[in-house]
């Protein structure tokens, strides 16, 4: 496009990103309806596995256990969660590169899981193993 400027027309050096915007917005909007129909129409099956016979017996592991009501053990003892953060702070202290693994009844609700899951990953303990029963064949 040409302006008029003293008599002399000038090329418009301006880029007009009026119609990428445009495109752009209905891509949005495209992608937003589409998407949770993908997620919904795939159906998954997980993997069972077949385990090796090592197991965790190092002394530097941390195994919390989870009962189907929700209650939290460690090494056979029954902490409420106010007790559980100072005994996870610890353990923390004296092994920071090493895994907790959570041990879990499969009647635990995910909320139990979570809420666990998320009291580690708050106080560093980044490193997190689920512990599961061998299915053997």
């Amino acid at each position: 496009m040409l302006t008029q400027d003293r008599d002399i027309y000038q090329p418009i050096s301006e880029i007009n990103v009026t119609p990428f915007v445009d495109v752009l917005l209905v891509l949005l909007v495209v992608f937003m309806i589409t998407a949770p129909l993908f997620t919904k129409a795939i159906k998954v099956q997980l993997p069972q596995e077949n385990l090796r016979s090592s197991t965790v017996k190092d002394a530097r592991k941390l195994i919390i256990s989870v009962d189907r009501k929700g209650r939290y053990h460690i090494e056979g003892r029954r902490y409420p969660t106010k007790k559980l953060l100072p005994k996870l702070i610890e353990w923390k202290e004296r092994n920071p590169q090493n895994t907790a693994f959570i041990r879990a009844d499969k009647r635990a609700t995910v909320a139990h899981m979570t809420s666990l899951m998320v009291l580690l990953k708050n106080n560093g303990i980044s490193r997190l193993g689920l512990l599961v029963e061998d299915k053997k064949p």
